[in-house]
């Protein structure tokens, strides 16, 4: 008994001197429960966290460069196609309206729209002392192309062969003007000394040396009716800007008629403005440039014979909804141009009533937009131009 008793004694007193050692779940054997520290005494931990979120951050902003700079070459492509398309319209003397116009593949602009290459919000008259603020037109909507129209010439004007010309095919196209030599001097007749001479009908050859100037609608007549004159018609042209609006295409761009026009090709000239001018200005501004207009075309043209043409109705329904472009207004403006006419010992020429019914609208079975002939329709008002052509014997 007191064997064990020493036994026991013994061993508590090793159990005593006997370091536990115990492992614990961060690997540290001295018994400290704390995370482990670094050289600098931070936990090790804690430095792992921060350089994790640090790589995150670094890789979100990587991230965000990446998508700034495809940004940015996105926005340069854009810009640089702008530019490219600006100056492709700038080298060829287009318009905005005539790019609109091929894109969308449209027959004719709206009556009202100006297509000159400046934005004035006033119009200047040659030769006036005080010039008149004129209001923006009021903008039509435009007509759906016909059946078999050929997109390529929207918005271009059209010309055939002259006398004294040897070619002016498209002109507004990319055709080139080129004049031939003319190796005898034609003999020019004064188209004033018998004024005025009674209307005769004519052929289609009388046209040949016969040059058209105005708007949309005698651009369309010139792509429809078959007449083979020469044709300087333009969207939106109007008379007060006829010596800055870019009608015909040469090599070096398009330009305004009178840059364009051979001197002494033509026998006849016919004019169509005045639909696009009302609400502008006053009468007597648009008859004071209207002469000017006719003055500088007998200079270029001297053995030419000048019609002023009358305004077209337009039918009862657009005529009932335009506070300008309607037909009380376009007849009183006739009655003005036909006055006018005598005036300038010009042939005054109404195909109106060729297309109009009993009240003086626009049959609307002619138009699609109550404005503009149907290309079908085009050959009443070829019939009555041949009706009322004017010889010098």
């Amino acid at each position: 008994m007191s064997k064990n008793n020493n036994t026991d004694k013994n061993m508590d007193n090793h159990s005593k001197e006997r370091k536990i050692r115990q492992i614990f779940p961060n690997g540290d054997v001295s018994g400290n429960t704390e995370s482990p520290k670094d050289k600098e005494g931070h936990p090790k931990e804690e430095k792992k966290k921060d350089t994790i979120k640090k790589e995150e951050n670094a890789e979100a902003l990587h991230v965000i460069r990446i998508v700034s700079v495809m940004v940015a070459m996105i926005f340069s492509l854009l810009f640089a196609m702008a530019g490219g398309i600006g100056l492709a319209l700038w080298d060829e003397g287009r318009t905005i309206s005539e790019l609109n116009a091929i894109v969308f593949a449209k027959e004719m602009d709206g009556v009202a729209e100006d297509t000159s290459e400046t934005d004035e919000s006033a119009i200047s008259i040659a030769g006036a002392e005080e010039t008149e603020p004129v209001p923006e037109p009021e903008e039509i909507e435009e007509p759906e192309p016909e059946e078999g129209a050929d997109e390529s010439d929207y918005g271009l004007t059209i010309s055939a062969d002259t006398d004294g010309v040897e070619s002016i095919t498209k002109a507004g196209s990319s055709d080139e003007i080129e004049l031939a030599g003319d190796d005898e001097t034609p003999e020019v007749l004064d188209p004033l000394a018998d004024y005025p001479i009674p209307f005769t009908t004519v052929d289609e050859s009388y046209f040949t040396d016969a040059l058209f100037i105005g708007d949309s609608r005698l651009q369309g007549f010139g792509f429809w009716s078959g007449i083979p004159a020469t044709y300087y018609c333009a969207t939106g042209f109007h008379v007060y800007k006829y010596e800055t609006t870019n009608v015909v295409q040469t090599e070096n761009g398009k330009v305004p008629i009178f840059e364009a026009m051979p001197y002494d090709a033509f026998t006849k000239v016919y004019i169509k403005v005045g639909l696009n001018e009302l609400g502008y200005g006053t009468e007597e501004n648009f008859e004071k440039t209207y002469a000017e207009l006719i003055a500088k075309i007998r200079e270029y043209e001297p053995r030419a014979i000048i019609f002023v043409h009358a305004i077209l109705p337009v039918t009862a329904e657009k005529s009932n909804t335009d506070k300008a472009h309607n037909n009380a207004n376009i007849a009183a403006r006739n009655a003005a141009l036909e006055q006018f006419a005598k005036e300038q010992k010009a042939y005054f020429i109404d195909a109106g009533p060729s297309l109009s019914d009993e009240e003086g609208n626009l049959r609307p079975e002619m138009t699609s937009d109550g404005i503009h002939l149907k290309p079908e329709y085009m050959k009443l008002w070829r019939d009555y131009l041949c009706e009322h052509g004017v010889v010098i014997n």
